[in-house]
């Protein structure tokens, strides 16, 4: 079993695992309204909710054998987001039934590119890696971000609950 993210590289980002080290980028990134108002709650997350979510993302990789990329510019260095894929067991009903991709993207770079060159990374890592499809659920408000599973091969499966709102689930089947 894989117990670290391979490195995977695209013309501009590079993917890599996620390290203690990244625990002020990503706390920075988490805390930002614009960041995470489709996303759970649609709150900032404190430090210490955002400690949690780092050890998750490398625990992932742990239990698993998958997980979550921190994501890098390569012209700059900085750190720009987290692409992969987790099992959250989410209180949702209906459950999900598939390794679930998830993607954030902080708003300094949201625009050129990236979310697609990122996911079409990880979607061809996974279509190795799994035996099956995977998910996601996506904020019936984030057109965005649908629009970005959709030209990804995800298609709308239904809608589950979550947090007591009505959210899409898509699945994409491997390539």
């Amino acid at each position: 079993m894989i117990t670290e993210a391979p490195e995977l590289n695209t013309e501009r980002l590079t993917l890599r695992q996620i390290t203690l080290d990244d625990f002020d980028e990503l706390a920075a990134c988490w805390a930002d309204p614009e960041m995470v108002k489709f996303i759970g709650n649609g709150q900032p997350q404190s430090a210490e909710m955002t400690w949690g979510r780092l050890l998750r993302y490398i625990g992932h990789w742990h239990a698993f054998g998958y997980g979550y990329w921190a994501l890098f510019e390569k012209s700059t260095g900085r750190y720009i987001g987290s692409f992969g894929f987790q099992e959250a067991h989410r209180d949702l009903t209906p459950p999900l039934e598939y390794p679930e991709a998830g993607w954030s993207l902080i708003p300094a770079v949201q625009g050129k590119g990236y979310a697609k060159e990122a996911l079409k990374a990880i979607l061809a890592w996974a279509d190795g890696a799994f035996d099956g499809p995977v998910c996601c659920i996506i904020d019936d408000d984030n057109q965005r971000s649908i629009h970005l599973a959709e030209s990804n091969g995800f298609l709308f499966r239904h809608f589950v609950t979550y947090h007591g709102k009505q959210v899409r689930m898509l699945v994409r089947q491997p390539s």
